[in-house]
């Protein structure tokens, strides 16, 4: 999506984690997770607008500065205010909209949709496998940046939690889901639904004259996993399961995690006015096989 013209984005700005935090606390199912979140929408601590913009300053580190935060009063008036900048960021290089793409974002994702009625929140679910195995890839090759960090029950928990909540909201108004597969059994009609969602169909936006690179995808100093994917061309990845994991860890997974079969049939069920979203099943069955 940020490849099309008039679409803007940065790096991953972890904005609302740092504003309502207790990320922990939704993937246990805990309901004082959104009692803390509904207490922090009200009066913000002194020290909140620095950290804050500490997280705008890291997204735009290669795009010319971050635009600056002004102070307000409430977790509620920092929420307006993220849109704020970010809708004139986006104005000022004459595009139609603005990607944040925090994954830890998705749990808060039913409080933005109360806070930012225009907002549209677009899911993509993988394969529990694929992603565990990624993660302990990570752990493994980029030990020194402490990302990724979590054994593998706790991936396990996290991946089946992520993957509830996605079918929870696949059909809602203003949300999609897509099977990850999706981006290639059926990448013509993701690519128009991508413009439609974007206002961008049929239109060619230019840049700001002498302004500074649209979007900024990563930082690859410091996230150099992402290296390779932020040139907008899409590649079908290959999955690190078979090489990393043995058969006996590889049943025990299929039988924690949640079927991703049954996953997406349940999305294609619920969002009947995507049908393509089935030919991902098969996309993945291919996957699987090879």
């Amino acid at each position: 999506m940020t490849s099309l013209p008039g679409v803007m984005s940065m790096g991953e700005t972890e904005y609302m984690l740092r504003l309502f935090g207790h990320f922990e606390g939704w993937l246990s199912g805990q309901d004082s997770a959104a009692n803390t979140w509904q207490r922090r929408l009200g009066l913000s601590s002194p020290s909140l607008h620095r950290r804050l913009q500490g997280c705008l300053d890291r997204a735009f580190v290669d795009a010319g500065g971050a635009p600056q935060l002004k102070r307000r009063w409430t977790g509620r008036g920092y929420v307006r205010e993220f849109c704020r900048v970010l809708d004139e960021r986006a104005a000022s290089r004459y595009c139609t909209c603005w990607v944040e793409k925090t994954p830890d974002h998705l749990a808060y994702v039913d409080l933005l949709s109360d806070l930012i009625p225009d907002a549209h929140f677009l899911h993509v679910v993988r394969a529990g496998e694929d992603v565990i195995a990624s993660a302990i890839d990570g752990q493994l090759r980029y030990a020194e940046h402490n990302v990724f960090y979590g054994t593998l029950p706790y991936w396990i928990r996290r991946w089946n939690r992520a993957a509830r909540w996605h079918v929870e909201h696949a059909g809602r108004e203003r949300h999609t889901v897509l099977p990850f597969e999706c981006l290639f059994s059926a990448g013509d009609q993701v690519r128009t639904m991508m413009r439609t969602l974007s206002g961008t169909d049929a239109q060619i936006v230019p840049a700001a004259t002498g302004s500074s690179p649209l979007n900024t995808i990563a930082d690859l100093a410091s996230e150099p996993w992402k290296r390779g994917s932020t040139d907008g061309t899409l590649r079908r990845p290959q999955s690190k399961a078979p090489k990393l994991f043995g058969k006996q860890l590889r049943e025990m997974l299929g039988k924690r995690l949640m079927d991703y079969r049954q996953l997406i049939d349940e999305l294609a069920r619920k969002q009947p006015h995507l049908p393509w979203i089935a030919s991902a099943a098969r996309e993945h069955a291919g996957r699987a096989g090879s």
